[in-house]
């Protein structure tokens, strides 16, 4: 291993599978074989998408899911992506994506097809040379983090890995566009494009597709969005407003207040449908809560008053009956 990269970069030295043995405490033969046969380690999970199609996911077992564990925390974590990359960032999220696009009134939005899919092997064993690692170690390493030859969606390293093999994407259009006063980011797969002059962008549309079909990618041209003023404007899945504030958007919290509105009101839902929906009404203000501050408060504000209306309807049924029970016993007498 190189000693330049091992000392400026901090990595761990491993010039063979002993190393790799001795470092992540398991035995060689565990090791060669877990590298031999990784791709029977994987299972996979189709995930239903909003367009109707499937999302195919290859979730490594717990022993491939430990090493690539150990290989994040202890090589690609010390790494740095290129800052155009806003995904897959400690303390970074959706909104700060958005964030970098509010002083801008014209947008692109660019998806490329099969993110990951599209990452081979070969890339992330170059990743790994580039690191200082030898040729029988970046073979190794590589093996641990790919699945029938790609960057698999699912894997505990693939998403840090897919900004890392980025890098040159990712500076080749923001050493391009940033001098159009272009603002760049990269959000995975989702390619956002902003300026205040719509020449400009339409200008570098062309050349910009060309850097990332370039690179080996290939877009989802019927994905592709050009947004001007009296547009809706959502970057990766959020709302930007006039004012440069970001939410959900409105279409989306009507949604969570039917669903909200369901969960209390509607009497045809069984218990494991109403605890079902209670997770999923949670794990929104959950992603709410840093993403749309306002937003949440607002939901909260709105189920505190169901929460209420349904407390009152409940009592106003018990007076009921017992005004009836009364009833009937005079009507006794």
């Amino acid at each position: 291993m190189s000693n330049i990269a091992s000392r400026f970069l901090n990595l761990p030295t491993i010039n063979n599978l002993k190393d790799l043995s001795l470092l992540m405490n398991l035995s060689e033969h565990f090791l060669n074989q877990l590298s031999r046969n990784v791709d029977y380690q994987y299972k996979e999970v189709k995930i239903k998408k909003k367009d109707g199609s499937k999302r195919l996911l290859a979730c490594p077992t717990q022993r491939l899911k430990a090493v690539q564990a150990w290989i994040l925390r202890n090589i690609l974590e010390k790494l740095s992506c290129d800052s155009s990359a806003t995904a897959y960032i400690k303390g970074y999220n959706l909104k700060n994506n958005a964030q970098m696009h509010t002083g801008s009134s014209f947008f692109l939005c660019l998806d490329i097809k099969d993110f990951f899919g599209t990452i081979p092997q070969k890339h992330v064993y170059q990743l790994f040379r580039a690191l200082g690692y030898n040729e029988h170690v970046s073979i190794i390493l590589s093996n641990f983090c790919c699945y029938k030859g790609v960057l698999p969606q699912g894997g505990v390293t693939s998403p840090i890995l897919s900004n890392l093999i980025n890098i040159r994407l990712d500076r080749r259009i923001q050493g391009y566009v940033s001098k159009r006063n272009i603002t760049y980011t990269r959000y995975a797969d989702d390619i956002t494009l902003s300026a205040n002059n719509p020449d400009k962008l339409i200008k570098v549309k062309g050349f910009v597709e060309k850097i990332i079909k370039n690179e080996g990618y290939i877009l989802n041209e019927n994905k592709a969005r050009f947004l001007r003023p009296g547009n809706l404007v959502k970057i990766t899945g959020l709302v930007i407003s006039t004012d440069g504030s970001i939410s959900i958007g409105r279409k989306k919290k009507r949604l969570l207040r039917a669903k909200i509105h369901k969960l209390y009101f509607d009497t045809n839902l069984s218990k494991l449908e109403k605890d079902k929906l209670s997770l999923h009404i949670n794990g929104w203000f959950s992603f709410l809560r840093s993403i749309d501050p306002d937003g949440l408060n607002q939901l909260k504000l709105y189920t505190k008053k169901l929460k209420q209306k349904k407390i009152k309807q409940k009592k106003y049924k018990i007076s009921q009956k017992m005004n009836k029970q009364k009833e009937h016993q005079l009507s006794i007498f």
